[in-house]
């Protein structure tokens, strides 16, 4: 048995000095790769330099290129500019040599029509050596002066002067006409501003005095009231909401927390509405920014407003929930699959207590 284990650690020492042969041989041989490797390293590290510079010489030589490319441009530029100004000058001359061919051919036609000649076989007659264009414009206004001293006489002057006339007149009703509108529209004005003044005056003073009754509910007390910024101009003055809660000296809207200021802001709405309340009230988590006890007061005002309009909320207050007649709510019995699911809380109750239902309106 011994020597059976002396056996086999000789057998694994030979092996593992195989191991450790072959280990040796396989770091010689990374040496030499490692050698070798180095060696193609420096070659291509000349080489990427070597490249680099040639690189560098090419993009130099690219940007000289460049600059070359854009002098020619711009001496292009200007010779294109030269070449348009030269093209705006020669139409100029076409359009000047048509217009004065239209003028020789008209002077033409003129002399022939009157006085039946050919201005081509008489024009040398005129002809002077000492011609002034200026002096010669000069003689011809002074001609065109004196024949529009002369006049001529208007054989239609009647008919025109009867024309001007039924346009005058045309023209003057017109303009009454709008002058009479433009009165009529300002007195309608006015009267429209009056009567927005009124109304205006009416519903801020039955807002004010909601706003006064509907305050105490959500905040347990307190005051509020509306003030205008400006009472000469109410149509266009701003609109102050004065608060005073419980044990609170009186402020504007502004000073307040974050929860006070959302009750401040529901307490105006509802104000607002029920000046004027529609059948149906629909209200998407208002209650949400509210802590237990203003929620409290929130569902109590809810339940003043039921009385004259049906209340559809959506809400995650239990409290909320527990005041409500019906609940709808949506589950996910099975993934993918949503299904409604209807709770009548107000004939639950009915049933329990025996009484029938004392009011029509419900809360959702």
């Amino acid at each position: 048995m011994v020597d059976d284990n002396i056996n086999d650690s000789l057998n694994r020492l030979e092996k593992i000095e195989e191991d450790i042969s072959q280990g040796y041989r396989r770091r010689d041989e990374c040496q030499r790769k490692k050698t070798d490797l180095m060696d193609e390293l420096d070659v291509s590290y000349g080489k990427l330099k070597e490249a680099e510079k040639n690189m560098n010489r090419a993009d130099l030589e690219r940007r000289e290129l460049q600059e070359r490319i854009r002098e020619e441009e711009s001496k292009a530029e200007v010779l294109r500019g030269e070449i348009d100004l030269l093209r705006e000058e020669i139409n100029r001359a076409k359009m000047e040599q048509s217009e004065i061919t239209f003028k020789m051919d008209n002077l033409v036609e003129t002399v022939r029509d009157k006085f039946n000649l050919s201005l081509s076989e008489i024009y040398e007659q005129y002809l002077q050596e000492d011609f002034s264009l200026k002096d010669a414009g000069k003689r011809l206004e002074n001609q065109k002066e004196l024949r529009q001293r002369m006049g001529e006489v208007n054989l239609t002057a009647i008919k025109e002067l009867e024309a001007l006339s039924e346009r005058l007149d045309f023209i003057t009703g017109q303009r009454d006409d709008l002058t009479g509108s433009i009165e009529a529209l300002q007195t309608v004005i006015k009267k429209i501003n009056r009567t927005s003044l009124e109304k205006f005056k009416q519903a801020f003073q039955d807002i004010d005095a909601k706003l006064k009754e509907i305050f105490p509910i959500l905040f347990d007390g307190g005051t509020a009231g509306l003030r205008l910024t400006d009472e000469a101009r109410p149509l266009e003055s701003g609109v102050l909401v004065e608060v005073q809660p419980p044990g609170k000296k009186l402020s504007h809207m502004g000073l307040l927390s974050g929860g006070e200021k959302a009750l401040v802001a529901m307490t105006l709405i509802f104000a607002i509405y029920m000046v004027k309340p529609s059948p149906f009230c629909l209200l998407d988590e208002v209650d949400a920014p509210l802590d237990e006890a203003n929620i409290d007061r929130f569902n109590n005002l809810l339940r003043e407003i039921k009385h004259s309009s049906q209340i559809i909320m959506v809400t995650h207050s239990r409290k909320t929930m527990e005041i409500s007649d019906r609940l709808y709510g949506i589950t996910m019995e099975e993934r993918g699959v949503s299904k409604l699911v209807s709770v009548d809380i107000q004939g639950v109750r009915d049933h329990a207590f025996g009484d029938a239902p004392n009011d029509r309106h419900a809360l959702h």
